[in-house]
C-alpha cells in the first residue's frame, strides 16, 4: 500500500552541481527505477541561514521531495540521505495524513 511522503532535506550553500545531481539521480532512481513509485514533486524550496553551524557550514539549500510510495521505498531513501554525510546535512521524512469527510 503506497503512502503520501514528502522528504526534506538541507545540502550545504556551496555543493557543487555535480554532486547534486549524483544525489538526485540516486533518489530518483530508487523511487521510480527500484520500487516502481511516483515523484510527485522535486524542487529547490530556498537558500537559508542555518540556525547552528553543521559541519562547519552556515548556510543551506533546502529540497522538497513529494513522493507517493510504499515503507519499503521510504527506507531506501532514508538509507540515502543518512549515507551521504557529507552532501546532506539534515532531512526529514514526513508521512502525509489526509482527513477524511
Amino acid at each position: 500500500m503506497t503512502q503520501l511522503y514528502e522528504v526534506l532535506f538541507i545540502v550545504p550553500a556551496d555543493i557543487s552541481q555535480e554532486a547534486f545531481n549524483e544525489l538526485s539521480d540516486k533518489l530518483k532512481n530508487s523511487i521510480e527505477n527500484k520500487h516502481s513509485s511516483k515523484i510527485l514533486k522535486f524542487e529547490k524550496w530556498a537558500d537559508r541561514k542555518l540556525a547552528y553551524t553543521i559541519n562547519d557550514h552556515k548556510n543551506g539549500t533546502y529540497h522538497i521531495l513529494e513522493t507517493d510510495c510504499n515503507s519499503e521505498c521510504i527506507k531506501d531513501v532514508e538509507g540515502i540521505l543518512s549515507f551521504e554525510k557529507t552532501i546532506v546535512l539534515r532531512y526529514l521524512i514526513d508521512k502525509v495524513v489526509t482527513k477524511e469527510k
